[in-house]
């Protein structure tokens, strides 16, 4: 057996214990009660409608009670449970959508009468899908010979093969509008006999690109899979894609789909053939039958293999309904050059039966292997697109992280075979004065920026001038203000008096006529957060966005402000250690970036203090003495 993925297969189930019993310890440590008042479950709840859903799946839509908030998320796992969610005969399921008083609930094949008929409750999961697939990925490959495709790339992903190209065949550019780096890696990736890895630092046109190898391959008479390892990232490239006039099929969980690929997601396409519209008709038949027959028999009007009879008649309606939809579904599936998943997806979204020439996964530096190995599975020939110099992969054990599964296939191959890396070199996003310092410290100088981007200011919106911070970089240090930070009960970190200022700040940018939509609020810190949507709630509602460094990668905004939170006599930074996550904080903003920070504490890092640097060197370096942030006169 393969050492490496004997190994990969011991750290991916350490993981998935340590996942499971946090799931566990959560549900133990509190009351439904009180899991319901967090907007974590559902008591006693009933089924309402049924539908068949794709890929041999059933939606159950619930009434829940009212009052409360929800916060069951499209895609978050749970488990339909009578005496207790721990129970083997509980029920696992995904969140599917909310509507008014309505939830929808989507789970797996037919669906245990008890569910269809009384009441149960509802709780959150751990993600048992997500590791399932992950260990059937490295089956997958530790079962392949030695001539197939999966045994080929693999030799190169852990082995000692180095990658292969051959010159590409000419090739008209879809996208006239293509920089000579973006060219080149399309080169590249339309020349791969099994691999190529494109290396996209921010605003450097990722999506762009692979956009137009997906267009070439088809071009060719390739069918490519398209994946990314988030849903957001596979709908910008669906977007993309469409944009580009390919017709697309979307696959994935409706309600994790963009509104602007929503038209062609698979949900979309069955809601709009005869075949769903008739297999909705025979599962509301099934209701019908399986309701009257218990009505019936609670009256003692039917004997039992009359109910018996009953049931099985609903059940042969449901079956009926979903082997039509099964067939519908494969019918646009077969028909659709380019498909489009998360990695995940790959496996649980995209038959089996279904083969593809090329796989292109985005993101590919936050894939945790064996959900990358998901993807690789599907296809002779891997394109992988990421920026190892952001966001790592999630990984909750951190003793499985440090051991390896916190790095990924693209940052080995990247750094064994460079010749199969191909950097895009220009960068769309920032000005010169926030482009200098990732370029030096992350990216060995290769980036450069367009004079029209290098030289954009807020000025240029028709935002007004602020006297005392005059420079597209911007930092406002706390220091000594005595503003410290603490921890809540789940172990975030918040500061309020930091969260004071960064509102201040917010304030007095917005008073100088910037838009609140052109303007987001980061921070690493979910606790922090929350008290900056607290306090910026009239802003919010106007379009301000407040979010985790996490949650904003990918993302830009004409201008950011960061609040760091940490503030300590230990000089602990937090998060920010990890100078991938410092990376994406100061690479969001196009012409403002505003970091809120504590300099006696952020100097203890020696990344931290080649900002400091930097800021001395390009930008405004403004002690929070000096003024209390006012808002500008009008």
């Amino acid at each position: 057996m393969e050492p490496f993925l004997e190994r990969l297969a011991g750290l991916w189930a350490r993981e998935r214990a340590t996942v499971t019993a946090r799931a566990v310890a959560a549900r133990r440590e509190s009351t439904l009660a009180e899991r319901v008042a967090r907007g974590d479950a559902l008591q006693s709840v009933e089924v309402d409608e049924v539908e068949v859903a794709p890929g041999d799946r059933t939606r159950l839509w619930l009434r829940r009670p009212p009052g409360g908030e929800l916060r069951l998320r499209p895609g978050t796992p749970v488990r339909l449970w009578w005496t207790d969610p721990d129970d083997r005969d509980a029920v696992r399921g995904l969140a599917d959508r909310v509507r008014g008083d309505r939830v929808a609930i989507t789970v797996d094949g037919e669906v245990p009468d008890r569910i269809l008929h009384g009441h149960f409750h509802v709780d959150l999961d751990d993600p048992q899908t997500v590791f399932t697939i992950g260990a059937g990925a490295i089956r997958w490959f530790q079962n392949a010979r030695p001539r197939e495709p999966e045994a080929r790339l693999g030799a190169v992903l852990w082995g000692d093969e180095a990658p292969t190209f051959q010159a590409p065949a000419p090739w008209l550019p879809a996208d006239a509008g293509l920089n000579a780096s973006q060219r080149a890696a399309v080169d590249r990736a339309l020349g791969a006999e099994r691999l190529a890895l494109v290396h996209g630092p921010p605003g450097t046109g990722k999506t762009r690109t692979l956009v137009e190898v997906i267009v070439q391959a088809v071009r060719r008479g390739q069918r490519v899979l398209a994946c990314a390892m988030s849903n957001t990232a596979t709908d910008h490239l669906a977007a993309g894609l469409i944009a580009a006039g390919l017709p697309i099929v979307r696959l994935g969980h409706p309600t994790r789909v963009a509104a602007a690929v929503e038209a062609r997601s698979l949900d979309a396409l069955l809601d709009a053939s005869d075949a769903r519209r008739l297999a909705n008709g025979w599962t509301s038949e099934a209701r019908r039958l399986r309701d009257r027959a218990y009505v019936r028999r609670d009256r003692g009007s039917l004997d039992r293999g009359a109910f018996r009879d009953a049931l099985a008649e609903a059940r042969r309606l449901e079956r009926d309904a979903r082997d039509h939809v099964r067939r519908a579904q494969g019918a646009i599936l077969q028909s659709a050059s380019v498909l489009c998943a998360t990695a995940t997806g790959a496996q649980t979204a995209v038959p089996r039966d279904l083969t593809f020439d090329v796989v292109v996964l985005d993101e590919a530096t936050q894939a945790p292997d064996p959900l990358a190995l998901a993807a690789f599975g599907r296809a002779p020939i891997v394109i992988l697109a990421g920026d190892p110099e952001q966001l790592p992969p999630t990984v909750i054990d951190p003793d499985v992280e440090r051991e390896g599964l916190g790095s990924t296939f693209f940052e080995r191959v990247a750094q064994r075979w460079p010749e199969a890396v191909a950097l895009l070199a220009v960068q769309y996003r920032m000005h010169a004065d926030l482009m200098a310092f990732p370029a030096r410290t992350r990216y060995g100088g290769r980036l450069t920026a367009p004079p029209d981007v290098a030289a954009r200011t807020l000025a240029d919106l028709g935002v007004r001038p602020d006297e005392s911070r005059p420079t597209p970089l911007v930092l406002v240090d706390m220091a000594g203000k005595g503003c410290e930070d603490a921890t809540d009960l789940e172990g975030s970190a918040y500061n309020d008096g930091q969260a004071d200022r960064t509102v201040a700040e917010v304030r007095r940018l917005l008073s100088r006529g910037l838009a609140p939509a052109d303007l987001a609020v980061i921070t690493p810190y979910n606790a922090q957060r929350r008290r900056l949507r607290d306090a910026l709630a009239p802003e919010l509602a106007a379009g301000l966005e407040i979010g985790t460094v996490d949650g904003f990668q990918g993302r830009e905004k004409e201008a950011i402000v960061v609040d760091l939170v940490r503030s300590n006599d230990q000089g602990q930074v937090g998060f920010v250690a990890d100078h991938r996550r410092l990376n994406v904080a100061f690479t969001r903003a196009k012409r403002l970036l505003l970091v809120i920070a504590d300099t006696a504490t952020l100097g203890q890092d020696a990344g931290c203090a080649d900002f400091l640097e930097e800021v001395e060197a390009r930008g405004t370096w403004l002690s929070a003495w000096a003024d209390e942030a006012e808002p500008l006169d009008a």
